[in-house]
């Protein structure tokens, strides 16, 4: 009886548990207990319906298989290390599509651990794991494998770990976006190979923790490739050699933190160009390094548009958002047999030397302009990968502005607008292996998101200023959303996080709804938010009196001005400031 009260209460049946505290008569009880049973079947059936439908449509949006939860979930399995660095030697063979090599990795133990895990495709065999002089036993679970050691390692240690490994990796189907390896010729028939993975990750060819989370604060790669061939990678050449066997070793180093698919490997038959930039953004700073891997057809030509477009490029990226981040390791661009990809220090190029319609070269500017926002600047998890590519494509407006005018910038977010489609929010699921988006609205409705941002804070010198700060506070550092949020929000002394939430955290835009009512002779302009979070009260221009945009500050509730003109058609809303939806109520 005590239990049935307690699922009385539970349940919230206030009629049955007042009978059984007063002492209920037994020819009652089994009529009680069947009303009670019955309104417990009922709410079960409404609770469990409600699951289902909401297990249902997530799972229509988005189904993740075991291999996707193992790659993308931060278990204490690999929270328990943090990677200090990758060496890795890697022998590529182009005419076999075939690789073989080791992955030293130097890690530090954040939690005592006797078992961890790591990442590598199933395609790519391990030969075996070597620590302190030991082969290790494994196991492999899809493309994660499990590593044993024979004693418990203790927080606060430091250690290596050598992984042998060898197989015919993935091979890119649709490079960069789906990608891999990329076996290619170049026009004289010498192999073009390269390497693109950021959807996948490093682990469809590197032994590796496959998080980006874990960043390796340096990496050395001993590149080894045919001998007429080069081999280039991320950060400076520190040495080259040819082994004697028809094969050459290229010796490259990266001195800052770097994320897994930034890793990168090219071999071709290039030529090595250099030049210098001296910023004109930090003049206490060295110049940088600049240097250029193109096919030796093409160094001409290269010599030539490389000078002019890469230094255009810093100007404006170094005024914004500040000091190029990587002089250490300096800048770098390869020529690739696809159209490119933002490895850090080693930015792949692949455009053919050719301008957009807007007369820059896209990819030369988005892809740069990931070594602030994505490279440095980079997130924890695939949910918030808008971070990286908001940020990106908005760079890419900006330099517009730099180089063509306000008018150029706000018409070239104009041609960005087509392409968002809403389908979505841009914050995706999290702990798990995500990159299959329905859109691109981390690109384009993101950029569209800071175009806004930039207009509701409505001065230049702030808005610019926070860019410079942000790179410069958080510069070679994993961030979060909830990061970039507190930022501006501590750094404005204006609370943005509402902003933040609704165009971040929902897939539609606010709806501005209005009527212009005639009323004695006054025109009275009727105003609210449609499809808004609560708490959404972002200011919008608009003229309150003839051709002057004054700021309002609508609300769902709805809101009445009076104008100040009597012609309705002289009422207009600054809609190429702001991404909204406007619409008129007849």
């Amino acid at each position: 009886m005590v239990g049935l009260l307690i699922v009385a209460k539970l349940f919230n049946l206030s009629n049955l548990s007042t009978k059984f505290a007063s002492g209920c008569k037994y020819k009652f009880l089994l009529l009680d207990l069947a009303i009670v049973f019955k309104k417990i079947l009922n709410r079960f059936l409404v609770v469990f319906l409600a699951c289902i439908s909401f297990w249902a449509s997530a799972q229509t949006a988005h189904k993740f298989s075991h291999s996707e939860y193992l790659h993308g979930q931060l278990s204490s399995l690999k929270t328990c290390f943090d990677v200090k660095q990758y060496e890795i030697t890697v022998k590529v063979d182009p005419e076999k599509h075939f690789i073989s090599g080791n992955n030293i990795i130097s890690f530090k133990v954040l939690s005592n651990f006797k078992k961890m895990q790591l990442d590598l495709f199933a395609e790519i065999e391990i030969d075996s794991i070597i620590f302190e002089s030991n082969k290790l036993n494994f196991t492999r679970d899809n493309n994660a494998f499990f590593v044993e050691f024979s004693e418990k390692l203790v927080k606060n240690t430091n250690h290596q770990l050598v992984i042998y490994f060898e197989g015919a990796p993935r091979a890119a189907k649709n490079p960069p976006w789906d990608g891999g390896f990329v076996w290619s010729k170049d026009s004289d028939g010498k192999p073009w190979v390269g390497l693109a993975c950021e959807g996948l990750g490093a682990s469809c060819w590197l032994p590796c923790k496959d998080h980006l989370s874990d960043e390796a604060d340096s990496m050395k790669m001993h590149l080894i490739v045919p001998d007429y061939l080069m081999g280039v990678s991320n950060g400076k050449l520190i040495s080259s050699k040819k082994l004697g066997d028809g094969f050459a070793q290229y010796y490259w180093q990266v001195l800052s933190p770097i994320n897994n698919y930034n890793i990168t490997i090219n071999i071709g038959n290039y030529v090595h160009l250099s030049d210098k930039y001296v910023s004109n953004f930090n003049l206490s700073q060295r110049s940088l390094y600049l240097d250029y891997y193109v096919l030796k057809q093409n160094a001409q030509k290269a010599a030539l548009y490389f000078h002019d477009e890469v230094k255009k490029m810093l100007d404006c990226f170094e005024t914004r958002f500040g000091t190029y981040p990587f002089y250490q390791d300096g800048y770098k661009l390869v020529e690739t047999p696809y159209w490119g990809m933002e490895h850090q220090s080693c930015v792949s190029y692949g455009n053919d030397y050719k301008k957009n319609k807007w007369n820059f070269d896209f990819i030369i500017v988005h892809e740069s302009a990931h070594e602030w926002f994505g490279n440095s600047l980079s997130c924890v998890d695939p949910a918030e990968m808008w971070i990286h590519e908001s940020f990106t494509t908005y760079a890419e407006a900006l330099y517009m502005e730099c180089h063509y005018g306000y008018e150029s910038y706000v018409n070239y977010l104009k041609s960005q607008k087509g392409n968002i489609e809403n389908k979505e929010p841009m914050i995706g699921p999290y702990d798990v292996y995500f990159h299959g988006r329905k859109d691109n609205d981390i690109y384009y409705k993101g950029s569209w998101m800071l175009h806004t941002l930039r207009s509701v804070i409505d001065n230049d010198s702030t808005w610019f200023a926070l860019l410079l700060e942000l790179n410069f506070r958080y510069q070679k550092s994993n961030v979060t959303t909830a990061t970039i949020i507190h930022f501006f929000n501590t750094y404005s002394k204006r609370n943005f996080s509402p902003f933040f939430k609704q165009y971040l955290y929902e897939k539609d835009i606010p709806e501005f709804d209005y009527k212009i009512v005639e009323k004695e002779g006054r025109q009275e302009l009727h105003y609210r938010w449609r499809n808004t979070i609560k708490g959404f009260e972002m200011p919008i221009k608009m003229t309150i009196s003839k051709d002057l945009f004054e700021f309002v500050y609508p609300s769902k509730s709805w809101q009445v001005l009076d104008l100040n003109f009597s012609n309705p058609d002289d009422f207009k809303i600054q809609s190429d400031r702001f991404l909204i939806n406007v619409k008129k109520i007849k």
